[in-house]
């Protein structure tokens, strides 16, 4: 009876096939855009336009087959994970045949994959929540596309794996709870975590987030006992805390410091220019990149903003430059960015197409940032309730997203204090918090599409949004394309 029971209950909140079919068509779509776009970005930018230059320590591991010391060169002392599987990869590659150049353009497509990847990682997280096909829609495509995780999907860099293995960790707590904490999936759980704290420093947020969901297990009462709890906990933590903490102290031994950062080697505060006011974490003048979108004297102390703006366009910038032909200018802009020349003044050449779609991505990206606080607000008062009903998992299970993302920004607002200039506020070190964001945007359309006018606006201004994006982006491949054919 009881198994009739549910499987009538669950017929009822089985959307119609019709329903069901459109949205998956729906789903579809929003992952192969997205998907697309990566793909498109990474095959044409060069691969060594990125932030950093992370195929040292590869090329390092591939030569001494040993990950490198934390001090032999700069990016050396990151965590290793990211590292030592692009070496392997290199190496079978090279013993395949093929030519280094090749082997290097993979390596980048490999960050490619992460970010693809991640996508699929976070539509199954949205699927483990009775959220409406509408406002699981304007999640996945907010996601989809976004810019900021477009850009360093077409990059070299360790940022793409650390967000991969964090969604997929906050994916495995979420099954755990749902098998009442079985020890195998805590033992799974427990080895993912492990390898996702040795992606990057930032990647460590995701901790506390899966402790939380394992006490407001306890408070939900899917562990019955506090015996189970701590064994819970003991399972999944003990051994990422103790290699980890091991790692630690090994550095300690060797470096002095437990997470180790070479600014001996170069320090930014040093070198990089900044504004002289202190910076603020109370500012937001998002308006101030509409009109000048890039980073820029005055606009170097706005925590909140280089944040937000960077989240939606190249502020930073690393893809902008392509767009515009002044290469004489964008010499000493990047002379300035690096703190060597006074900067140049403003660019009067950027085009008219690149300003509007700043403007229009600066702008339009503040409603999934305002879906992002309404769902973020809900989630912590408890007034997500109002929405659907939920199980006790379902109740657990949430808890895990505004931990996740309070640690991370408080992780990036920690190291800003200790570097206080523009290359500690990277919105690329918040991308971790992609799941969160994703669950708060959808709660806070939830919420809104009760009205009809509401819904429709949001769905305009989400189609819009996403619009914009897919012509950024491809304005950037076109020029990337143009410039590439012009050379040869």
């Amino acid at each position: 009876m009881a198994r009739q029971s549910r499987r009538g209950v669950d017929q009822e909140n089985k959307p119609p096939a019709p329903a069901a079919r459109l949205a998956a068509v729906v789903f579809l779509f929003l992952f192969c855009a997205g998907a697309l776009l990566r793909l498109l970005l990474c095959w044409f930018n060069p691969p060594q336009n990125a932030f950093d230059n992370h195929y040292e320590p590869i090329f390092l591991i591939m030569e001494t087959g040993a990950i490198p010391a934390k001090d032999a060169c700069f990016q050396c002392y990151h965590p290793p994970v990211f590292y030592w599987i692009s070496a392997m990869i290199g190496k079978m590659t090279l013993a395949g045949g093929m030519t280094p150049p090749h082997m290097i353009k993979l390596l980048q497509f490999v960050c490619c994959f992460y970010g693809i990847a991640t996508l699929g990682v976070c539509y199954l997280i949205l699927k483990k929540f009775p959220l409406s096909a509408f406002s699981s829609a304007i999640a996945f495509g907010a996601i989809c596309f976004l810019p900021r995780h477009i850009y360093m999907s077409a990059m070299n860099s360790n940022d793409t794996i650390s967000y991969l293995c964090v969604a997929i960790s906050i994916y495995l707590t979420v099954v755990a709870l749902e098998r009442k904490l079985a020890p195998l999936r805590l033992a799974l759980l427990s080895i993912v975590l492990t390898v996702t704290v040795f992606t990057k420093y930032t990647a460590f947020a995701v901790l506390p987030s899966v402790l939380a969901g394992l006490l407001w297990a306890y408070h939900v009462r899917l562990v019955v006992s506090r015996k189970q709890l701590w064994l819970s906990i003991l399972a999944v933590l003990a051994l990422p805390l103790s290699v980890l903490g091991g790692n630690m102290a090994a550095n300690v031994k060797h470096y002095h410091t437990p997470l180790p950062w070479n600014v001996s080697l170069y320090d930014p505060s040093v070198h990089r220019p900044r504004d002289p006011e202190p910076i603020s974490f109370v500012s937001f003048k998002p308006w101030d990149d509409v009109v000048m979108p890039m980073l820029a004297p005055s606009k170097l102390h706005s925590f909140w903003t280089m944040l937000y703006s960077g989240m939606w366009f190249d502020t930073e910038p690393y893809f902008l430059s392509f767009l515009d032909a002044n290469g004489g200018w964008w010499q000493h802009y990047y002379s300035w960015y690096r703190g060597e020349e006074p900067f140049p003044g403003r660019n009067p050449s950027l085009s008219r197409v690149t300003m509007f779609s700043a403007a229009g991505l600066i702008l339009l990206g503040l409603v999934p940032l305002a879906l992002v606080l309404v769902g973020g607000f809900l989630c912590v008062s408890g007034r997500w309730k109002t929405l659907f009903k939920a199980s006790p998992v379902h109740r657990a299970s949430l808890s895990l997203f505004p931990v996740l993302l309070g640690f991370n920004i408080a992780g990036i607002i920690a190291l800003t204090v200790r570097l206080p200039v523009y290359n500690s506020i990277k919105p690329s070190y918040l991308l971790n918090a992609m799941p969160a964001f994703m669950i708060f945007i959808a709660l806070g359309v939830m919420l809104l599409e009760k009205n009809k006018i509401l819904k429709r606006t949001t769905l305009v201004a989400s189609g819009t949004l996403f619009a914009f994006v897919t012509v950024h982006m491809l304005q950037i491949v076109f020029s990337i394309h143009t410039l590439i054919t012009q050379v040869h």
